[in-house]
């Protein structure tokens, strides 16, 4: 369905002089009760598909006073075809907007009758984003804040928050149905019902939101094959090929790994700790509790880990020039972008993305969403070592470990003494990933340099070692 587009009309002789005839109560100047159904109507256009429309008429608040005007609203194309609108449902769609308009009371006459309810949900908001959304997570934090400015403030900005109710939302949750992903959606969802809950308890409203919310489909993400982990490690070196390296073997996130510093590998028992995210440029606490781990690695991995900080004890694990943590983003574009290319490793599963997508659509049609699973990438690392760790029968509960995916914490009374199972689910990965490697592609490698190797290079070998990144 189209989105309804507002179009405001000169108001009518007969609406100006209904406008006059009110009365006084109180402070307050009251328009006579009135009650309307509106109507709709079919407007033909030889450029453009014919299209229902409705009309009706609104109060709204001027510097002068209260006006009635008339509006003439799309409500979408005519036909009775998928996303199209009969006459029953047009007049269907229309009944919100009118339902609007005779529920309308004066600003000032709400917030009065109706206390803290009647406070706008736009002032609402901007007060949660001070006193609630600061406490949250960088990452959460713009998620949140991505869903208030584009979708909440234009859908409920004008209405009170005691004007919310289940329908309302639900209503709301509907429209957004094929304008972006089902998990989307419920990500929508989840910051209406965090600032609900804050409404509740600061008395604003009472009660709870019950929306029904679309099913989300399933797709299964696409993951590097234990041959291509071999061949991009073969074909890097340095930094590159130990961050590649730890990603498959841990699992670990990508802001969890750009993270980790120096003094968080542990050589004498083997294990990498996390403790730490990086989003957005600022550090954090992991994704989740579970997140808080220490990850046990390999004799192979370690011996890499070791060569690579070359003694250097302080500082990110993985710093540029200056000293500061990697960018994420520009290792996904800049470094393992350009190694897929010059591996002849393909981004985007053709194949997979077809699958994902039906018969229905085209490829060009595919969401971000479907173009996300489809694609190989940082976090592609993370879904290789779960299926590795699948294929080589490592324990189920030692998988949650590993990945930081357990519903409890599992850093509590945590010792740096590894069971047996976790021991052999390290060596075993190593195996997996750290032997048989393919002889070296010919061509210019590109990698980050050790900077612990770089400061006890001349001058012009450190200068043309970071030009060549």
């Amino acid at each position: 369905m189209d989105t309804p587009e507002l179009q405001s009309c000169e108001t009518s002789d007969s609406v100006l002089t209904a406008q006059n005839q009110r009365a006084k109560e109180g402070e307050f100047s009251l328009a006579r009760r009135r009650w309307q159904e509106g109507s709709v109507y079919l407007r033909s256009s030889k450029r453009l598909p014919d299209a229902w429309w409705g009309r009706f008429v609104e109060t709204v608040e001027t510097e002068s006073g209260q006006v009635r005007v008339q509006r003439n609203i799309r409500l979408g194309e005519a036909g009775s075809g998928e996303g199209k609108l009969t006459k029953p449902l047009a007049k269907r769609a229309l009944r919100e907007h009118v339902d609007k308009a005779n529920n309308y009371q004066p600003a000032a006459m709400k917030a009065q009758i109706m206390g803290k309810a009647g406070t706008p949900f736009s002032v609402f908001v901007a007060r949660w984003q001070e006193e609630v959304l600061i406490h949250k997570k960088a990452s959460t934090t713009a998620a949140m804040n991505s869903h208030i400015n584009k979708l909440l403030i234009p859908a409920f900005g004008k209405l009170a928050v005691g004007d919310l109710d289940s329908e309302r939302v639900q209503s709301f949750v509907n429209g957004l149905v094929g304008t972006i992903s089902a998990k989307s959606i419920k990500n929508v969802w989840t910051t209406i019902r965090i600032m609900w809950n804050s409404a509740v308890a600061w008395k604003y409203v009472a009660g709870e939101l019950r929306v029904e919310l679309p099913k989300a489909r399933k797709l299964r993400m696409r993951c590097y094959t234990v041959e291509e982990v071999k061949l991009i490690l073969a074909n890097t070196n340095g930094a590159e090929q130990v961050f590649f390296w730890l990603a498959a073997e841990t699992g670990a996130r990508a802001g969890e790994l750009i993270a980790l510093r120096a003094s968080d590998v542990n050589f004498a028992e083997g294990f990498v700790e996390i403790s730490k995210a990086i989003w957005g440029g600022e550090e954090d606490d992991p994704k989740t509790e579970a997140g808080n781990r220490v990850v046990c690695i390999s004799a192979r991995l370690a011996a890499a880990l070791k060569e690579y900080l070359a003694g250097r004890t302080d500082g990110y694990l993985f710093r540029n020039s200056t000293g500061n943590p990697w960018d994420a983003t520009n290792v996904l574009v800049r470094k393992l972008n350009k190694a897929l290319e010059r591996l002849e490793i393909p981004k985007v599963d053709p194949k997979l993305l077809a699958k994902m997508i039906g018969r229905e659509r085209t490829i060009a049609g595919a969401t971000r969403s479907e173009r996300r699973a489809a694609s190989l990438g940082l976090h592609s690392f993370r879904h290789t070592s779960a299926t590795a760790m699948d294929s080589l029968g490592v324990p189920q509960q030692i998988r949650k470990q590993r990945l930081g995916h357990s519903g409890t914490s599992v850093t509590e009374g945590y010792t740096h003494t590894f069971t047996q199972d976790e021991r052999l689910a390290a060596e075993k990965l190593g195996e997996l990933f750290g032997t048989g490697w393919p002889e070296k592609k010919v061509g210019k490698l590109i990698s980050f340099p050790s900077l612990s190797q770089t400061q006890e290079q001349p001058a012009e070998e450190r200068q043309q070692a970071v030009a060549n990144q």
